[in-house]
């Protein structure tokens, strides 16, 4: 999933849900999000940074740092990035003690005038997550979604903005 969406699922319904909490919180603590993903570069993703132990840790530091609000912001950030990643073929929740991924592959079909949902749960080990990756390619971060937030953001900005800064 890509990174703006990975923080506007999150932030959205931390808004929706928690509207008096300090925005202070809910933006500073968003790079938690994206932190996750650094091992695309550090380690193997999906697994080095995308599992729970890390999310604690992060959570942890937060609190060491900041405080108890702020360690429950970070908390919520981290598990959601996992939640939102839970589609084929998953984070690794249990690594580095159990070295597989674990995801959910949703469908739901019409037959015969009723309607079929069907859920299943699966997981790949280490070995079958590289195979994996070998025939997807390398994976982009940045697509036509992000832009197209990024724009629309920007365009925000510049309404909400344009006399103080623009004298328009």
């Amino acid at each position: 999933m890509e990174p703006f969406v990975h923080a506007i699922i999150p932030l959205a319904f931390l808004l929706a849900l928690f509207p008096a909490l300090d925005k202070k919180y809910m933006l500073s603590l968003i790079p938690i999000i994206w932190i996750i993903d650094l091992d695309s570069y550090i380690g193997v993703h999906r697994f080095t940074f995308h599992n729970i132990f890390f999310v604690l840790l992060m959570a942890g530091l937060v609190y060491l740092f900041w405080d108890k609000k702020a360690f429950f912001v970070a908390l919520y950030y981290g598990f959601t990035h996992l939640f939102l990643d839970f589609a084929y073929p998953g984070p690794a929740w249990l690594y580095p003690l159990v070295p597989k991924t674990f995801y959910l592959v949703s469908t739901v079909h019409k037959d015969l005038g009723h309607w079929i949902v069907n859920f299943s749960f699966g997981s790949l080990t280490l070995e079958e997550y590289l195979a994996f990756l070998q025939t997807v390619g390398p994976m982009r971060y940045i697509g036509e979604v992000s832009v197209l937030f990024l724009s629309l953001f920007a365009l925000l900005l510049l309404v909400r903005f344009r006399k103080k800064y623009f004298h328009l």
